[in-house]
Formats: structure tokens, C-alpha cells, sequence
């Protein structure tokens, strides 16, 4: 088969034919084996970085599931509200007092009177 630009085109079986006629004469040497295996077992080490690589992946895992990813979402909820909500009470009272120094008379010409 010759496609439009004049180069040959093959199908599979030519394909198969031809590289089955050649077969690659690679010659690796003798320690290939051994150093491909000691950089398998340097990656799997535990290192600080693996660890916590492992640690991520197992919770984006665990997340990805509806009820935990609905959980979770529902805890930082609560959460956001309960720090939202725990500074109001304690400055309440003196947002109170400062609101109503700003707005009565007496106290606006005292604090203007102070040096």
C-alpha cells in the first residue's frame, strides 16, 4: 500500500512479519537486574517523603468516597461555625459599652473633655 506522499504504509500483519524477521540483539550487562531492584527497593525505603506521599494518597482515597467526603464537609462546617461564633461572647459586652459611648450625649462630652 503507498499512501498519497509516497511513503509505504503497512498493516499490522506486514508489521508482526517484519519485526519477527529482525529480532533485537540487546545485550545488557550482568549487574542490570541487581540495579534495577536496588532502585525499586530505593523508592519503596521508608523515607519522610514517602511516607507522607503514602499518607495523602490514602486520604484523597478515603475522600473520594461520598459518606467520608460528606463527613468531612460537615465537620469543617461545624467547625468554621464553633470558631465563627466563639469570639462573640466574650467581646459582646464591650461592643455593647463602645456602642453606647458613641451614641450618648454625656459620655461623647466627657470623653472630648479628656485629654
Amino acid at each position: 500500500m503507498k499512501s498519497s506522499s509516497n511513503t509505504p504504509v503497512m498493516n499490522d500483519d506486514e508489521l508482526h512479519r517484519v519485526l519477527r524477521k529482525a529480532p533485537a540483539q540487546i545485550k545488557l550487562p550482568a549487574s542490570f537486574g541487581r540495579e534495577v531492584w536496588a532502585r525499586i527497593e530505593a523508592e519503596a525505603s521508608l523515607t519522610f517523603r514517602n511516607c507522607l506521599s503514602r499518607l495523602t494518597q490514602s486520604l484523597f482515597a478515603m475522600l473520594a468516597r461520598p459518606l467520608p467526603a460528606g463527613l468531612t464537609i460537615a465537620a469543617f462546617i461545624a467547625l468554621g461555625a464553633w470558631l465563627g461564633g466563639s469570639g462573640r461572647a466574650e467581646h459582646a459586652a464591650a461592643a455593647e459599652m463602645a456602642y453606647v459611648e458613641s451614641i450618648h450625649p454625656l459620655l461623647q462630652s466627657s470623653m472630648e473633655n479628656m485629654p
